[in-house]
């Protein structure tokens, strides 16, 4: 663990990120947002460098990238960077939901390169003293740029931004773009639906999801004890940088589960994503390409 503290320190300080990423990529899909204002879409560059996990995760067992004193971060951004279809997918998703938050009459700001990470890794890890640090840092830019509320687009920013105020003064609001966002589109077709296990349980944004679903057209088939709010499982994602190998093994038996109810599943999440893909026999969309 003090392996993984160290590499986090090492990569936020240099990149304000959780590892070597061109901070570029990040901000590389919004052309027209204004920069800053009182209200901010937030993406902690989720969905632009989760394809890249992957690959840090190959190296990830406590003898490739969190050791020997973190040597080669520079060199290492350029082996991570996500590929183009990748990075495409990742705009064509926030440009839809920038695009449905208009149809609503909101119109966000974006803090572009200057966009800080969230921290959720370090929450998630259970370094809440440096959770707390970072999420000092980070309510004080937002409070330096006037910033009043957040947008958010992935489940472990959501909950890393709501749970600031356990650890800092902070009185950002912060609300999540499915709470915002409607449907317009009619679609024809059955899915079935792996659960963000934060959204799902912790966040209270399962039955509003459902409801986007629903209004959509699209049918859900869905089994309690495989799809259930309280039976359903984690994707693995979370623990890859810690172990790949137990990763992958729950991953592959969710994906299992899954294809059982169909061979076209909705997740909402990009490390849920990234995890279940390639074990799953079928189509895998984010819920923000099929509805909005």
């Amino acid at each position: 663990m003090e392996s993984l503290r160290s590499f986090l320190k090492e990569s936020l300080d240099k990149y304000d990120m959780p590892f070597p990423v061109d901070k570029k990529v990040c901000s590389g899909w919004a052309k027209d947002l204004p920069h800053g204002g009182e209200t901010i879409i937030f993406t902690s560059c989720m969905y632009q460098i989760e394809p890249v996990v992957p690959t840090l995760s190959k190296f990830s067992s406590m003898t490739g990238i969190f050791t020997g004193a973190l040597k080669g971060l520079s060199s290492l951004a350029k082996l991570v960077k996500p590929s183009k279809e990748e990075i495409d997918r990742a705009y064509k998703i926030l440009n839809n939901v920038v695009n449905a938050l208009r149809r609503r009459g909101i119109n966000p700001g974006y803090l572009y390169e200057d966009e800080p990470y969230s921290g959720a890794l370090l929450l998630e890890a259970g370094l809440l003293e440096d959770f707390a640090n970072h999420a000092r840092r980070v309510a004080s830019l937002l409070r330096d740029r006037g910033v009043k509320r957040v947008i958010t687009v992935d489940p472990h920013t959501h909950n890393a931004l709501t749970r600031y105020a356990e650890f800092v003064p902070f009185d950002v609001e912060v609300v999540n773009y499915l709470q915002l966002v409607d449907t317009e589109k009619k679609i024809e077709g059955e899915f079935t639906i792996h659960d963000s296990c934060l959204y799902s349980r912790f966040l209270d944004l399962r039955d509003r999801y459902r409801e986007l679903i629903s209004k959509s057209g699209i049918k859900l088939n869905e089994d309690f004890l495989v799809t259930g709010r309280e039976t359903s499982t984690c994707c693995g994602g979370p623990i890859a940088l810690i172990n790949r190998d137990l990763s992958e093994s729950i991953a592959e038996k969710r994906a299992q589960e899954l294809n059982r109810l169909s061979n076209k599943l909705l997740v909402m999440c990009p490390i849920c994503y990234i995890t279940l893909s390639p074990h799953f026999r079928g189509e895998v969309k984010d819920i923000a390409e099929v509805i909005l």
